[in-house]
Order: structure tokens, then sequence, then C-alpha cells
């Protein structure tokens, strides 16, 4: 993704933070009912509010075993607080994993892209945005520091609180069995787009079963409660943030909900088990599970050529980033209808970004590959309407210039680079340095 995919993996936080009101069915045959079997009990102790508290945590608890066929291994620590509380504990999560001096570096790629506004705080943004909307968080690991979960309710454990928690204990549950720490060694290696599905199927399966149990531990009358507390929920700083921030931040909930029911479909919760083991290995096969399940369509290697030499004295290297189909697609809306950019997103088979910087300066290169030439052709096309549309006409062949940046689009057989740089001069060494697309 765009934002997530420059920025996720900075928070070891499993958030809901959807900001969503009724939870929907999740439009598949219930799950076989038959409980985990001899796989583990459900956990007993270190929650807060009481004995009664904790007879109703440990009834979801129950309710997850039998919905999601998977027992737990060991005791959850789980903590309901109000959403203020909530809040800080989550941002004391943010504020540990956040590489601040990165993050910056990011946000500057994604204003270039035009994707945030000049001069955005990223990170004070992620904050406001993911403190107002969390509804409960989980860290994955293990106890005592790691493998709490954390639900938002100034109700006590009333059902929309109880729902919420069913997606946090799916959480749980798999970790305990899978380990969800993939996605922050994923990031760590720039792995991004590989983290951003990964997390696609992580919440995705929590939604799923979110919504599961929504629809069958839950009476109609609790429905109908949990439905409204819901739709009551306000989230105006997501509301309002970039929309490529905020698609971002939703997308694996979406995505990968449509990515889980469509494992399942084929191969029940057996299906959702193995994909832990063999997760998606791009955000095109979250978005079209039938590359994933139907003769894996891996993504192409795509090589991030370091330029310094060819820039000049005094630039140094920037942020980097895996660049997947779903932030060419995010990438391409931000001018161009929905449509135009799934289709011309459709072909990518594989991506990267890389900066340099010098002097408050950045250079951008963006390279792609596609799954043939007619594919790339496609986008290319879609990249010419997307820079006209930001910059004007065309200054030249395949180069546009604005305000703060000069801009060139490089295409050739099945590959395309977009490159940008803050003066003519520079982006053209940028140019020659890579040689071509």
């Amino acid at each position: 993704m765009v934002a997530l995919a420059l920025v996720g993996g900075t928070v070891a936080v499993w958030g809901d933070g959807r900001g969503t009101s009724t939870p929907r069915s999740p439009g598949t045959a219930a799950p076989g009912a038959g409980g985990a079997g001899g796989r583990g009990t459900a956990p007993t102790g270190g929650r807060s509010g009481g004995g009664s508290a904790a007879a109703g945590v440990r009834g979801v608890e129950s309710e997850v075993e039998r919905l999601r066929d998977l027992g737990f291994l060991r005791p959850v620590p789980v903590t309901l607080e109000s959403p203020a509380k909530v809040a800080e504990q989550l941002l004391r999560e943010l504020d540990r994993q956040t590489d601040k001096a990165d993050l910056e570096r990011q946000a500057r790629a994604l204003e270039l892209l035009g994707e945030l506004p000049e001069g955005t705080d990223l990170y004070g943004l992620l904050r406001s945005v993911q403190a107002e909307s969390v509804l409960g968080f989980y860290v994955p690991g293990k106890p005592p520091a790691k493998g709490r979960l954390y639900v938002r309710s100034d109700r006590g454990l009333d059902p929309y609180a109880r729902v919420v928690l069913a997606h946090e204990l799916t959480h749980a549950v798999t970790d305990q069995h899978y380990d969800l720490r993939r996605a922050d060694k994923l990031s760590t290696a720039h792995a991004d787009d590989r983290a951003t599905a990964y997390t696609g199927l992580v919440e995705g399966d929590a939604t799923v079963m979110m919504q599961l149990y929504r629809d069958q531990a839950l009476s109609p009358a609790e429905q109908a409660q949990a439905d409204r507390v819901g739709a009551a929920q306000a989230t105006p700083k997501l509301d309002a943030a970039p929309p490529a921030l905020r698609e971002s931040l939703l997308f694996p909930y979406a995505a990968g909900a449509a990515f889980v029911r469509a494992l399942y479909q084929r191969g029940g919760w057996g299906a959702v088990d193995r994909a832990y083991r063999d997760p998606p290995a791009s955000t095109e096969q979250l978005l079209h599970p039938e590359k994933y399940l139907d003769g894996r369509d891996q993504p192409q290697a795509v090589p991030e050529p370091d330029l310094r030499g060819a820039l000049g004295q005094g630039w140094r290297p920037g942020t980097r980033s895996e660049w997947g189909e779903f932030d060419t697609r995010l990438l391409l809306e931000g001018q161009l209808p929905v449509t135009t950019a799934e289709r011309a997103a459709a072909g990518w088979d594989g991506g990267g970004l890389r900066t340099f910087e010098r002097g408050g300066r950045t250079a951008v290169v963006l390279r792609t590959v596609w799954d043939s030439p007619a594919e790339a052709r496609e986008y290319c096309t879609a990249m010419a309407r997307w820079a006209s549309a930001r910059f004007g006409a065309p200054t030249g062949a395949n180069r546009w210039s604005g305000a703060l940046q000069q801009g060139a689009l490089a295409c050739g057989g099945s590959r395309a680079a977009w490159l940008s740089a803050p003066d003519r001069v520079t982006l053209d060494r940028l140019v020659n340095g890579l040689g071509g697309p």
C-alpha cells in the first residue's frame, strides 16, 4: 500500500482502528462448529474488570475457539480500558516502534508523489488518526511484555466490545500458532508490499471472525445493540486524512477479508491456516486470490540501484520500499478514475521505490515490471495522464515540470520507471544514471 508500504511495521500493534459501523456477515457458510479439540484451552487470568468481565472474556474466547477451529496454547492477558487509556497505550507502542527519521523521508517521498500535502507531519498524523480510531489492539509475542491485548470500552464488556474482543482474540490465537511478528521482520527488510499482504491475511482473518462472532454468537437483540454502538462511532480525523493514507489504513481489513473468504471457500479454516505458513507474497495476490490459489503468480524482484554517484557529490541514501499493485493503484487514483487506475495496475509484476537526498532536496526513482509489454504500455499511458493531470502538459518527450520537481517517465519492454528530481540538471543525471527502466 502507499502510506503503509512505506510506514507499515513502524507499529508492532495489530489495531482494529477501522472506524467502521456495523460488522457485516462474512458471506460464507458457517465454519464447522467442532471446536478446537485438543489444541489448547481457553486462557485464564490476567484480565481487568473483575469476575464478571473475566467470565465474559472466557465466553468470547470459547466462541473464538469454536468458530475459528483453533485452540489457545497459553493465557492471553486482556485489558478493558477507557478510550483515552487504550489510545495512550497504543501511542506508547507507536513511539517505541517508530523510526521517526525514516518516517520523515517516507513522508517526503509521498509528498513528491502527490499522496500527501506538502509539509505533512506524517508521524503526528498517524498518531492522531490511530489514537482516535483504535477500538482495540494486540501486541504480538509472548507475555509478559507482549502477547497482550487491549479493548476500548467505557461500557464494560457489552455486545460491541465483545465483537471487538473477538477480533483481537483471533490475533492472539493465530499469533500463538503462527507468530504474527513476520510483518515487522518484512518491513525491516524493506519488503513492504509483502508486509502489507501478510497484514491483509492477519486482519482479514480477524475481520471475518469478528463478523462470524457477531452473526452467530450474539442474540438478535445483542446484534442490534452492537450495531447501534458501531454506527455511533465517529472518526473525523481518519475521515479527513489524505485519501491515500486513509485507504492504506483500511486496505488490510477490506481486501484481507475478501482474501480470507476466498481461502475459506476453497478449503475451510485449514486453507487459512496454511496461508500463515505460506503467506501471500504481494498485494497483487491479496487483491486477486486466484493468483495465490491457482498457480502462484510470484512477483519479480526489481533492483533499486544506488545512483548517488550519478547524482553527484553530497547526495545520500533516503528511503527504500517495495512498490506493489495496491501502491500503483492508489498512486493513479490520485489523478485518474478508479476503474482506470485499477485496470492499469492489474498487470503489475514487481516494483520498488528508492529516494536520495541532499540538503533538504529529494530525488525519487520508482521502477516497476509488468506481466507483458502490453501491460507496461497501458501503465505508461496511465502514468503519462497522471503526470499531465498533476503538472500540466509535458515540457518535452515524457518530461514534466512542477513547482517543486521535474519528472520523467521511461518505458521499455515490460519495464517502466518514474523519476523525479528538484531540477532539470539533477533529473538528467538521474535518468542517465539509471540507463533505462
